[in-house]
């Protein structure tokens, strides 16, 4: 009988531990998401670089041409010609494009998605409005105000930058962060590369609904 009364208090004590404690579900602590692991972000930030390049290119006068080549004499002392090139195709606007976008970056940050837990790296903005993607993730509370996205992205440029060129010099630009982030990088598992295939940060949003 000594011990009754202290066991009962520990036994309290312990199930009101139990039952305040932040649960962890799905990579979720509260509205806090835990970190995402650096393989994982590399994956991510690659993927997310690739499409912004192939947006800004889609961007670009499909009609306009810049003049390639120089004047150097060639074996038979004749002059080499110029010729035109589409604009989008020029290693000059190639290499622009490559050293301005990981700036985009900065419109970046790391969540998770509430319902399973998968990481994202996601876009803030969209078509000039908040992303309504958000209501479905936690973001993941980091001190470095997602200064490591635009890093990685660098360090991804930096490394494979003439990959990144030969990919958008091609007839046909398409697939590239499945290529380039699965395929030559190797930071995400390997994906088959399938003729419906579209980068598919909004479908978790449509799993959530």
């Amino acid at each position: 009988m000594h011990f009754t009364v202290p066991y009962r208090y520990l036994i309290a004590v312990l199930g009101l531990t139990i039952v305040l404690a932040p649960s962890l579900t799905n990579g979720q602590m509260g509205d806090i998401a835990r970190p995402i692991e650096s393989k994982e972000l590399k994956c991510l930030v690659c993927k997310a670089s690739m499409v912004e390049m192939e947006l800004a290119a889609s961007k670009v006068d499909p009609n306009k041409k810049v003049e390639v080549g120089d004047y150097r004499l060639d074996t038979t002392g004749e002059s080499k010609k110029k010729k035109k090139i589409l604009y989008a195709k020029s290693e000059m606007y190639l290499t622009e494009m490559m050293e301005t976008v990981c700036d985009r970056m900065d419109d970046y940050a790391k969540a998770r998605y509430k319902k399973t837990g998968r990481p994202v790296v996601m876009k803030m903005m969209t078509d000039g409005g908040m992303n309504p993607d958000m209501a479905n993730v936690n973001f993941v509370q980091e001190g470095d105000l997602n200064k490591t996205l635009k890093h990685l992205c660098l360090e991804i440029v930096e490394t494979y930058d003439e990959d990144i060129i030969r990919m958008f010099q091609e007839e046909v630009v398409k697939d590239t962060d499945i290529r380039l982030c699965s395929q030559v990088a190797k930071y995400c598992k390997e994906q088959p590369i399938d003729e419906e295939y579209e980068y598919e940060e909004s479908e978790e949003s449509r799993d959530e609904l």
